[in-house]
C-alpha cells in the first residue's frame, strides 16, 4: 500500500477515535452532573437534639492544710520552779483551768504582808479621823494617812497579781498537747509548756487562683475532703480571706471553717478543697455536635427543612456536653448525627436523637419532629 494511502487511513482513524472520545466524555459528564442534582434534591436523614440552657459552673480544686480555729503555745508569765502539773496530753479543758503551778511561797508571804499593812493603815486613818474631828490632828496628817492606805492597797493588788502569775491558766476552751516539763524543772518565760487547740471548729487554709478572687465572698460554700477520711466530704464556708494577691504565686490566701463536733479532724491534716462558681447561662449541646473548620467551631442548626451552619465559641466542656457562646438559644434543634453529608442550606429529614434531654424549653421543638 502506498505511503500516502497509509497516512490517510491513519488520519481517518485518529479523527474517528477523537470524536468518539469527545462524545463519550460529554455523555458521561451529563450523567454525572445530573446524578448529584438528583441526589441533592433528596433530604438527608439526621438526628437532632434541642440545645439546653446551662449555667457556666466552674469547679476549683486546691490542696489545703487544716488548723485549729484558735491555737496557742502556752508559756508562763514568770520564771520559777514547777511545783505541780494539772493536765495530761489530749485532755479537754475549760477556759481558766490551772495547767501548771510554780513555787509561790514568797508571793503568798507578800500578799499576807500587804494585808497586814492595809489593816495598820486603816487603824491609823480611823484614829486620825477621830482626832481631826475634835481639832487634835491636822488635816495634813489625815491626808497622809489616806495616802498610806491607798499605797497599801496598791501593794496588795501587786502581790496578788504576782501570786496569780505563779499559776498558768488556759486562755480558752480546748485540748492540750504533749509537754516536756516535769515537776521540779525550772522554767523561764521562753520555755514552751504545751499547746492548746480549740478544735470545735477546724479551719482549712488554701490558695485560690487570682481570677476567682473577685467572685469569692465570706460565707461561700466550700466542700472539704480530708485525706485521713477516705470518701467522706464535709461542708464548710469561707471564714476569712487575705487582703492582697501574692505577687509570686498569683493566688489569694483563703481560710474555710468546718464544724468538728465529733473531734475527728486534727490540725495539720491535708485536705482537698472544692469550690463551685456559677456564671452566666449558655446554650449547651453534645460534644459530637460541634465541628471545626478553618474559620473556627460551628454546629448545624435545623431551620424548617434545611440546615444552617452557625459559628460558635467554646466556653467550657462539662461532662460530655459543651457550653457555647454564639447566635444560639435554648430549644434550637442541633444536628447530632448525620453531619457528614451536610452543607449550607441542605434539605434534611430530622428525627429526635435517642435519649435527647428534654426540658420545658426544648419539648416544643422535639415534639414538632414527632
Amino acid at each position: 500500500m502506498p505511503i500516502r494511502t497509509q497516512i490517510a487511513v491513519t488520519a481517518v482513524l485518529a479523527i474517528l477515535l477523537a470524536g468518539g472520545w469527545l462524545y463519550w466524555n460529554e455523555t458521561m459528564g451529563s450523567v454525572r452532573s445530573a446524578e448529584p442534582a438528583r441526589k441533592s434534591s433528596r433530604a438527608v436523614p439526621v438526628l437532632v437534639e434541642a440545645a439546653l440552657l446551662a449555667d457556666d459552673k466552674q469547679v476549683v480544686r486546691a490542696i489545703g492544710t487544716s488548723e485549729a480555729r484558735r491555737s496557742a503555745m502556752i508559756h508562763a508569765a514568770t520564771a520559777g520552779e514547777v511545783m505541780k502539773i494539772n493536765f495530761i496530753a489530749g485532755q479537754r479543758i475549760a477556759k481558766g483551768t490551772v495547767l501548771l503551778r510554780l513555787d509561790d511561797k514568797h508571793q503568798r508571804l507578800a500578799v499576807r504582808l500587804a494585808d497586814v499593812e492595809i489593816k495598820e493603815a486603816k487603824r491609823q486613818l480611823n484614829r486620825l479621823e477621830r482626832l481631826a474631828s475634835s481639832g487634835a490632828a491636822s488635816t495634813a496628817r489625815l491626808e497622809t494617812a489616806q495616802t498610806v492606805l491607798e499605797s497599801a492597797n496598791l501593794r496588795l493588788d501587786q502581790a496578788r497579781a504576782e501570786l496569780h502569775d505563779r499559776a498558768v491558766h488556759a486562755p480558752f476552751d480546748g485540748v492540750v498537747g504533749l509537754t516536756e516539763i516535769d515537776v521540779g524543772d525550772r522554767i523561764t518565760v521562753d520555755t514552751p509548756i504545751t499547746t492548746l487547740d480549740d478544735r470545735a471548729f477546724i479551719q482549712v487554709a488554701f490558695n485560690l487562683p487570682e481570677e476567682f478572687a473577685p467572685r469569692l465572698a465570706i460565707g461561700s460554700l466550700v466542700m472539704v475532703r480530708p485525706r485521713t477520711m477516705s470518701g467522706r466530704e464535709l461542708a464548710g464556708s469561707v471564714a476569712a480571706t487575705g487582703s492582697r494577691i501574692d505577687p509570686r504565686t498569683r493566688t489569694l490566701r483563703v481560710k474555710a471553717e468546718i464544724a468538728n463536733p465529733d473531734d475527728t479532724l486534727r490540725p495539720g491534716t491535708s485536705c482537698e478543697v472544692r469550690l463551685s462558681f456559677v456564671g452566666r447561662a449558655f446554650p449547651s449541646v453534645r460534644e459530637v455536635a460541634v465541628l471545626w473548620s478553618r474559620d473556627g467551631a460551628y454546629v448545624w442548626r435545623v431551620e424548617g427543612e434545611r440546615v444552617k451552619k452557625v459559628f460558635v465559641k467554646i466556653v467550657r466542656r462539662d461532662g460530655g456536653r459543651i457550653l457555647l457562646d454564639g447566635p444560639l438559644k435554648a430549644g434550637d434543634l442541633i444536628v447530632v448525627e448525620g453531619v457528614q453529608g451536610l452543607r449550607q442550606g441542605r434539605r434534611v429529614k430530622a428525627r429526635p436523637f435517642k435519649g435527647a434531654a428534654l426540658s420545658h424549653q426544648t419539648r416544643p421543638a422535639i415534639a414538632a419532629l414527632s
